[in-house]
């Protein structure tokens, strides 16, 4: 995380120890949607892959606790970390991808194959994930999008994120449909950038605090061809991903 001076710790609560500002994905958005794609990702030395370690997991925890705290989703906790939803941690249907510049984690989110644990969306729109899976096709959810706020390039860990997510959903794992929930003001961004629509809505999200929620589903035939087809950095796109 930035910082640019050092001061005292002694004292304060873990959210005095927050950085003023985590993440700011909204912005980041915005400025993909006005832009052209291109290879930002690759100019700033952004690159995304699985966690390797215990280590880089933690870091995710972390920095998904402090980017929900700044967004008023969740309390500082006493440990700075935040597992939102448990039963999807560290089970083989589940990827948790980082975003790395100059080898420190600058952003995550994570892809969950439908399976024994189901998905994400079964918590908050459990009657609408049925009816998803009744259409008999390869159903994942991609959740956990989270980054840190840097002085430059968010927005180029942002749209990688969003690229190789897409990527392994639809060239690693061959999915034909994944689901994503978001705050209602990313709604029109993500319908834009990946053909994605809105399925229901809620008020509440399950585990957060003042986090209303679109769901919103993402078909491998509505994806504009500009995001697929990408080449995953430093990876083989025959071999399944580790978390």
């Amino acid at each position: 995380m930035l910082t640019h001076e050092k001061t005292s710790t002694a004292g304060l609560t873990p959210a005095d120890r927050l950085p003023r500002r985590v993440s700011n994905i909204s912005q980041a958005l915005r400025a993909i949607d006005r832009e052209p794609l291109e290879s930002d990702a690759a100019a700033h030395k952004v690159v995304v892959r699985p966690v390797r370690s215990s280590l880089e997991l933690e870091e995710v925890y972390r920095l998904t606790h402090d980017a929900y705290v700044e967004r008023n989703y969740c309390t500082p906790q006493p440990d700075g970390k935040l597992i939102h939803y448990p039963h999807l941690e560290n089970i083989p249907e589940t990827t948790v991808l980082v975003a790395l510049q100059d080898g420190k984690v600058m952003g995550t989110v994570s892809l969950t194959l439908d399976g024994p644990q189901g998905i994400h969306a079964d918590l908050d729109f459990a009657d609408v994930a049925r009816l998803a899976r009744s259409e008999g096709r390869k159903l994942g959810a991609a959740w956990r999008m989270a980054t840190r706020q840097t002085l430059r390039g968010e927005r180029q860990v942002v749209m990688a994120l969003i690229g190789e997510v897409v990527s392994y959903a639809f060239e690693v794992f061959d999915l034909d449909t994944f689901l994503c929930t978001f705050n209602p003001r990313h709604e029109r961004i993500y319908g834009r950038l990946l053909g994605m629509r809105t399925i229901a809505r809620n008020e509440t999200s399950e585990g957060l605090e003042n986090a209303p929620a679109v769901l919103m589903r993402c078909d491998r035939e509505m994806v504009p061809e500009k995001w697929l087809k990408r080449t995953l950095a430093g990876q083989d796109l025959s071999l399944c991903a580790s978390r």
